[in-house]
């Protein structure tokens, strides 16, 4: 006996199994159900309910079939619904073509507007408008050949500026 507990606690991992089992042996208790669950049934007696539902489903009468409509009247209503769509299309598209016709005017008068104030502020007289000097490409191009040709030379020059 001596020899048993001896190996018990020589193998502490086996002490640590025991007591889980142990614990969990005696720490299972049936835990209450909630009343508002349904208890719980095994797939066999689910399946059973359910063929015993369908077979009383199939022996009351069923009520009869809607009469099924002509297929005159489908295809009249279908043509109703086509024309009633297009007609509200063709509204939607005059509608569309009448905002477009007033943006128009719109932009027009706009531009009209705009054009009669460059011309009265492009006056040469007026002191708030004056044409400065405009520089094409080749012109800023021959102005930076000149600075360099007419400035002083580049081994004078520091060169802290030339690093900014």
């Amino acid at each position: 006996m001596g020899d048993f507990i001896d190996f018990f606690l020589k193998n502490p991992f086996l002490i640590i199994v025991l007591i889980g089992i142990l614990t969990s042996m005696l720490g299972k208790k049936k835990q209450p159900q909630d009343p508002n669950t349904p208890p719980k049934k095994k797939w066999q007696e689910v399946m059973q309910e359910l063929q015993g539902e369908m077979q009383q489903g199939n022996q009351q009468q069923r009520p009869a079939p809607a009469p099924v409509r002509k297929v005159e009247q489908q295809a009249a209503q279908a043509a109703e619904v086509i024309d009633e769509t297009m007609n509200e299309a063709n509204k939607r598209i005059m509608e569309l073509r009448r905002l477009q016709q007033k943006y128009d005017q719109e932009r027009l008068y706009q531009k009209a507007k705009a054009d009669q104030l460059t011309s009265t502020i492009a006056d040469n007289n007026s002191p708030v408008y004056r044409k400065g000097p405009s520089f094409g490409k080749k012109q800023l191009i021959d102005g930076i050949i000149m600075s360099e040709v007419l400035g002083p030379p580049r081994a004078k020059r520091s060169l802290q500026r030339s690093r900014r």
